[in-house]
């Protein structure tokens, strides 16, 4: 933490709460954020949206305080605080997600957020039941699909956490039209396949990929362009689906299909926050946010990693586990009863405390603290 000396392992010092000496015009000005205001805020956003930017002031005059932005501008700040969020968008505006800068006296945290993943997965065949598993591998949000009651249901599929049967002209009024929605259309044959393309393509998506042989992909296009569908948008069906790796059994297709989505799916730098970790936030009176802000050496986790924690029990997330975590969990849900809003800790450990941890070199983390 910049102008302080390191501090000794797990030993916390606190910083003056937010709005005890905050002057404007020569008064002091005690300014309450709600944290969980502005996770709603980002929650809704991420529905509509495929990416939004944060900045949140860890540490300085405005801790604590917080807006969301995109490309166009400030999507969202506290009441009364718009025209500081727009200064400070001058300055963070360009900088990569998880990346810290100094505005005057403040220090910014920066994040870039794309909602959780969500695999949506037409038709229960053979290649369904793989890449079910490989998507909640890879923490995807995995809803598998079908027309057939024997190959939709939970049995069949238990590692997914949503399964619809229903007729595929129908069952779309049930799956949620998000932006980071991956669309896997395997479904039994050609006409279903070109139904579901039909209304995917009038929907958000981040991806969408199609089975089929060279021939059956080109009268699908074919067919929606006599439809009226853009070249734009008919040439953003991945079909065939699948990287080329020469893939020949189910297990195998499913892993190339894996495979691509993983590759668009990292072309948008943009980090998740896990839906039990919103939801917390959002929602749980009496929660604190544990969140790193910064990294050196092996700790752990990286920026960016985030936890919520409430009566000496983690709600959801990690920052990394052992004993800095549970220090944390222990000192954030302490907080509201010691009326702390806002705080930062630097865990910094050496090459002996190190070793205890299984951190090899030691390291630090920077951890703000938030109460709701």
């Amino acid at each position: 933490m910049a102008g302080t000396e390191q501090r000794e392992l797990l030993r916390i010092s606190l910083c003056p709460a937010f709005g005890e000496a905050y002057g404007r015009n020569n008064t002091i000005e005690k300014r309450e954020i709600p944290m969980r205001e502005a996770y709603k805020q980002l929650r809704h956003y991420l529905q509509e949206l495929d990416w939004v930017g944060s900045g949140l002031v860890y540490e300085g005059p405005l801790q604590g305080f917080q807006f969301l932005w995109q490309e166009e501008g400030v999507l969202w700040a506290p009441e009364g605080e718009m025209e500081t969020a727009k200064k400070m968008l001058l300055t963070i505006g360009e900088m990569k997600s998880r990346t810290t800068c100094e505005i005057g006296e403040n220090h910014v945290f920066v994040e870039h957020f794309g909602m959780s993943p969500r695999l949506v997965i037409l038709g229960g065949g053979h290649i369904s039941l793989s890449l079910v598993k490989l998507g909640k591998l890879l923490g995807f949000h995995v809803t598998v699909v079908d027309d057939r009651g024997e190959f939709a249901n939970l049995q069949r599929f238990p590692e997914a956490d949503c399964v619809l049967c229903g007729d595929f002209a129908q069952v779309f009024e049930e799956i949620p039209d998000l932006p980071a929605n991956y669309y896997v259309v395997v479904t039994r044959g050609h006409q279903a396949d070109e139904q579901c393309v039909r209304q995917i393509l009038r929907r958000k998506y981040a991806y969408v990929g199609m089975i089929g042989s060279k021939n059956k992909v080109a009268k699908t296009k074919e067919a929606l362009y006599k439809s009226g569908f853009r070249p734009a948008e008919v040439e953003a069906i991945h079909a065939p689906i699948g990287l080329k790796i020469g893939a020949v059994t189910p297990e195998e297709i499913a892993v190339c299909i894996a495979a691509e989505i993983i590759q668009e799916k990292n072309k948008v730098p943009v980090e998740t926050i896990e839906d039990a970790v919103l939801d917390a936030l959002c929602e749980d009176a009496g929660s604190t946010m544990a969140l790193i802000v910064a990294k050196s050496g092996s700790a752990p986790r990286e920026a960016g990693a985030r936890m919520a924690v409430k009566d000496n029990e983690i709600l959801a997330g990690t920052i990394g586990g052992g004993a800095v975590e549970h220090a944390a969990m222990i000192y954030g849900s302490q907080m509201p009863k010691h009326h702390i809003q806002r705080d930062v800790q630097e865990f910094v450990l050496r090459k002996e405390e190190g070793a205890k941890l299984g951190m090899v070199c030691g390291g630090s983390n920077l951890v703000y603290f938030e109460s709701n």
